[in-house]
């Protein structure tokens, strides 16, 4: 079957071509894959002239429902355009008693008037059901295209059997998941710590960090500029804010944003003491302390975990400075303040609201050997053990 876009102009812009079957062959897969890549550009397949672009990189998604299974599909094809890939869309079923492999494929073509080659995505969709789904390696490892980086997107929960999530990362060099899904994300966030050191070659990447990528960034603007910097080296105190109630807490973008700063100015996360689950003291350069508080504050017009503000108070040679992070009555705005020698600024900016599709892209900016991710994780254990303490 074969699906084309057009544009206005009524030139085509992408293709959607595709195939199914039944039984894992993976010399046949390979031969359907490549039939489809010689239609998505009108050539005989026996033909020469074959001129795709295809395959920087493979993507491997582990979904264990449909639904799982389809949203990966929608943002593969979605980054179609920028990451032309060999992806492995999983889609596992343990609990049935016979095995049975049946597959899709998919090529996924942005078809672009100022090059003459075009982009596609080779899109895999593999139904494993039974024992099988328990052992995915073997599926995994004939269909990945050699010599390229492997990225696996991990869609579920993390398991408290990790056998199948680890096997995954050790024909991995990457694994992206997203914490702000887990049920329980403080102790996911110790379980896939776990996993970063048993698995060090695989780097781990998550979608609830990228969700911060503005607010970071904002505060690295405030230590580039010289007057603040030499206040940020003396922190007294440190509040952050986060959308949440009772019935709805999700305190780990909070724990992560308070891991990274501290590892950003100094501070000793590994040395960290708590009040409850809510109140941290971590120790600064010269035996200073540094107070933490982390609470969540009823706001409906943000989801639930989101980053509400974060104000910081100095004190240096007897003078105060404050800088604070917030969003403004307007959730997806928000204003830098800095007070200090007397002087009030604020400036605003515009937070963009960031789909799964983008938030995937900014992993694979980040490349496969990017670690801060796992060094952030590293430097938050203390404060998540803390923040579960009751």
């Amino acid at each position: 079957m074969a699906t084309t876009v057009s544009d206005s102009d009524g030139l085509p812009r992408d293709l959607a071509l595709t195939w199914s079957g039944q039984a894992l062959d993976v010399a046949h897969i390979e031969a359907e894959l490549a039939k489809l890549r010689y239609m998505a550009v009108g050539e005989p397949t026996s033909g020469e002239g074959f001129a795709l672009r295809t395959s920087l990189l493979n993507i491997v998604t582990y979904a264990e429902r449909e639904e799982g299974g389809l949203l990966a599909s929608r943002v593969i094809e979605d980054l179609a355009s920028h990451y032309p890939s060999r992806a492995l869309v999983m889609i596992a079923n343990a609990n049935t008693q016979e095995s049975r492999i049946e597959a899709q494929l998919a090529a996924h073509c942005h078809i672009s008037r100022a090059e003459e080659q075009s982009v596609c995505c080779e899109e895999v969709t593999l139904r494993v059901q039974g024992p099988a789904a328990a052992h995915l390696h073997s599926v995994v490892v004939p269909l990945l295209v050699p010599d390229l980086p492997v990225y696996t997107w991990w869609t579920e929960e993390i398991p408290d059997d990790f056998h199948l999530i680890r096997e995954l990362m050790q024909t991995s060099d990457r694994l992206i998941v997203d914490m702000d899904k887990m049920r329980d994300e403080l102790t996911s966030m110790l379980v896939l710590s776990h996993l970063a050191e048993l698995e060090p070659h695989c780097t781990i990447g998550d979608l609830n960090w990228d969700r911060l990528d503005m607010w970071r960034d904002l505060l690295e603007q405030q230590r580039n500029i010289t007057e603040m910097r030499h206040h940020l080296a003396s922190v007294e105190s440190v509040e952050i804010r986060y959308a949440g109630t009772l019935d709805a807490n999700k305190p780990g973008r909070a724990i992560l944003f308070l891991a990274w700063l501290a590892r950003r100015l100094g501070w000793d996360a590994g040395s960290v003491s708590s009040e409850g689950p809510k109140r941290f003291t971590l120790r600064a350069a010269e035996g200073a302390t540094v107070s933490a508080y982390v609470h969540s504050v009823d706001l409906s017009t943000v989801e639930v975990g989101s980053i509400v503000s974060v104000k910081i108070s100095c004190r240096s040679e007897g003078k105060g400075a404050l800088l604070s992070i917030s969003r403004t009555g307007d959730p997806y705005h928000l204003t830098v303040r800095t007070e200090h020698n007397d002087e009030v600024t604020e400036e605003g900016y515009r937070l963009d609201q960031q789909d799964t599709a983008a938030l995937l892209m900014m992993e694979l900016d980040a490349g496969a050997r990017d670690k801060e991710y796992n060094n952030i994780l590293r430097a938050a254990g203390p404060l998540i053990q803390a923040a579960r303490a009751r």
